[in-house]
């Protein structure tokens, strides 16, 4: 009997003990995980503000290829939501408590037995932009064990999130189109220019350099510009991989130039086939290749060796940080070829 009474005495003793150590314990963890992006802040913004685009960079729906999103009608105001059911079968709600874009996002995370907040910072550095995902949340009593381990559990998903947010931010910024869309009749324009000759290769990095010449000697002129700038190819030379190009800026009359190297020309007007390319730069080549193939393989057009082609900038890293939205229009000087002559000349 005294046996028995010992023993109970010592469970009792021992359940104190491990009552108090548990409530002794931290009920909070919080867990952050930073990544540079190469990318303005806005971009990296809206791939998470927009809660229609986790379904492309979600850690959870990379676990399961099957997860399904249900979204609230809206998805990028405060109070909206996405639902899903976990790995176990949970159902768990994300929904934004507050926005401020292109800075902070603050979201909430869970059911009715456990919440998570969710902290996403964004700032601009130097070379992109920094975003830090933090995950604050309270433990049940009995799960206190696991404060520790926290960022060890839930550090990696953290890390992959961000890894797939980079990815899904690149990707948004290499979507391109062209769209070879009419025959367009051009009056004539006058312009001030440089030219400059270098390799294809550094064709980007030499438009750069003399773009900005022209520009500053209109403003410190003050020389009101008559469009948007563009740039008119002379020669482009395969074999040796180079190109004599001139960067322009189109003006409301003839400008008498007091600089040598900053020239004034006229465009010729005529007909030209035109072609709306949307994307960053880098992928121009490639709508110029699809252009002159469309030309060579129209019948009714020929493309005329008296004018050069040139490339209008309508939209640019000025009006939209995101190259995915950058429009150019690609000019190629045409004769119109009548089909029904070319047919009769042909028998």
């Amino acid at each position: 009997m005294k046996k028995i009474k010992y023993t109970f005495f010592t469970i009792v003793v021992l359940a104190v003990i491990l009552s108090v150590y548990i409530f002794s314990l931290d009920d909070s963890f919080t867990v952050k995980r930073s990544r540079i992006i190469k990318a303005p802040a806005n971009l990296v913004y809206n791939q998470i503000a927009n809660l229609k685009n986790w379904e492309k960079w979600s850690p959870w729906k990379e676990k399961d290829s099957m997860m399904k999103f249900e979204f609230s009608n809206t998805t990028n105001k405060e109070g909206d939501y996405l639902r899903f059911a976990d790995e176990k079968g949970n159902p768990q709600k994300i929904t934004h408590i507050s926005l401020k874009p292109d800075s902070v996002i603050i979201q909430t995370m869970g059911n009715q037995d456990q919440m998570q907040d969710f902290y996403w910072k964004i700032s601009s550095v130097d070379n992109g932009t920094r975003l830090t995902w933090t995950v604050k949340g309270e433990l049940p009593l009995m799960q206190r064990f696991y404060a520790k381990e926290m960022d060890a559990m839930i550090g990696p998903l953290l890390t992959r999130g961000l890894e797939r947010i980079d990815k899904a931010v690149h990707e948004d910024m290499e979507k391109h189109t062209t769209e070879i869309d009419t025959i367009v009749d051009l009056g004539t324009t006058y312009y001030l220019y440089k030219t400059a000759s270098c390799k294809m290769d550094n064709l980007g990095k030499t438009m750069d350099s003399i773009l900005p010449k022209v520009l500053l000697y209109a403003i410190k002129n003050h020389i009101k510009m008559n469009g948007k700038p563009f740039t008119v190819y002379e020669k482009y030379d395969l074999e040796n991989n180079s190109v004599i190009f001139s960067s322009c800026i189109p003006t409301m009359e003839k400008i008498e130039v007091k600089k040598e190297d900053i020239l004034t020309g006229k465009t010729p007007g005529g007909k030209y086939l035109r072609a709306i390319y949307k994307g960053d730069y880098k992928f121009l080549p490639e709508a110029w290749q699809q252009t002159y193939e469309y030309l060579q393989k129209n019948d009714s057009l020929v493309r005329d060796q008296t004018r050069f082609s040139f490339e209008i900038y309508t939209k640019g890293h000025t009006l939209s940080p995101n190259p995915a939205d950058w429009v150019t229009e690609i000019y190629i000087p045409v004769i119109l070829i009548d089909s029904e002559e070319n047919t009769s000349e042909n028998n």
